[in-house]
């Protein structure tokens, strides 16, 4: 009859590195956006007809909010943002002669983002992405000339960073953003002349996190009991009839942990003499029912056709799919559970 106990451990040890392995999330749907950072603002370039030279300012912070959709399924959203930011002016620099400048530059923003988030590792993406919109600049200069300035322009971003999945409702992230208000404005001067200043842009780095509303909580842990006496020595138990095979994520082809099971149910079919196999696969609930039915029977026959590459005859494996629906650890949609990417060897099924 074989080992059955060395066949039964080495499913156990399959099962047990599944279930070492992190779980995965994936929120999708609507979300609330919150972020804070630090905002550098490159020096504006100003003119007038007595000369020319740059308006500094000191860094400060850079504050947003968004409502934003995430496509199920798509690794890519669109969101809403508004964001503030303020400066103190700290030096102006003209025809060559640096002059301390006082007074303060604020810019509100609205911005329409459009990001794709390219995964990278489990739970990890790089989010890349634009956005466009418009810019509400207020600006008071005390010195070394009074006057302030009001206005709205177009304005657009680029958007770089790194996001992490705590949960299916909760993603952390850190971007990089490069703003341009593409300003350039003419300002009166108490004096009647005219001052022309170049656009502000800024380089920002934020960090904050992402809130799916309608996500599902993620799973709850159940603690263990305290176990109870051990029971008498069992009588030995009989041989096993039954093989567990493992995929990764939306994947069919065998790991080599899983070319070991299949090698030794084939050999337990052969010692046996099992007459009729069946073969059935499974998959996690994320994606759809019609996609995970597909995934479930190609993973029952790429097991089916590693048999009959090890010498069964083909004729007597049967093979079918079942999608999500036979669950070996019962989840919620959209869970990516190593344990329920499987497909069961049946000796004598079919």
């Amino acid at each position: 009859m074989g080992r059955p106990m060395n066949i039964r451990l080495t499913v156990l040890a399959g099962v047990a590195s599944c279930m070492l392995a992190p779980p995965a999330f994936a929120g999708d749907g609507w979300y609330l956006g919150l972020g804070a950072g630090w905002d550098g603002r490159n020096d504006v370039q100003v003119s007038d007809p007595l000369g020319s030279g740059t308006l500094s300012t000191n860094d400060n912070a850079l504050v947003i909010g968004s409502i934003g959709y995430k496509f199920p399924e798509l690794p890519f959203r669109l969101e809403t943002e508004g964001g503030y930011d303020w400066h103190n002016l700290r030096q102006f620099d003209f025809n060559g002669v640096s002059i301390p400048a006082s007074g303060h530059s604020n810019l509100g923003s609205a911005f329409l983002n459009a990001i794709y988030d390219i995964p990278i590792a489990d739970r990890w993406a790089i989010s890349l992405g634009a956005g466009a919109g418009a810019s509400f600049a207020d600006t008071a200069v005390n010195s070394p000339i009074v006057t302030t300035s009001a206005d709205t322009h177009f304005m657009w971003q680029g958007i770089g960073g790194i996001s992490y999945e705590v949960n299916p409702q909760i993603d952390l992230f850190v971007d990089y953003r490069y703003r341009d208000d593409m300003a350039s404005r003419d300002i009166t001067l108490p004096g009647g002349g005219v001052a022309h200043v170049g656009n502000v842009t800024e380089n920002a780095v934020i960090a904050g996190l992402r809130w799916y509303v309608w996500a599902p909580p993620p799973p709850q842990l159940e603690v263990a009991a305290s176990p109870p006496p051990p029971p008498p020595a069992p009588a030995p138990p009989p041989a096993v009839k039954t093989f567990i095979v493992f995929f990764d994520f939306n994947k069919s082809d065998l790991t080599s942990e899983a070319q070991q099971v299949v090698a030794e149910a084939v050999k337990t079919a052969k010692e046996s003499g099992a007459v009729r196999v069946l073969v059935t696969g499974h998959t996690d609930t994320v994606g759809s029912d019609s996609y995970n039915q597909g995934l479930s029977v190609r993973r029952a026959e790429t097991v089916k056709n590693e048999m009959v590459q090890q010498g069964m005859d083909g004729s007597t494996i049967s093979i079918e799919g079942k999608s999500f629906h036979d669950p070996l650890v019962p989840t919620g949609p959209g869970v990516r559970e190593p344990q329920n990417r499987r497909a069961v060897i049946d000796l004598g099924g079919g």
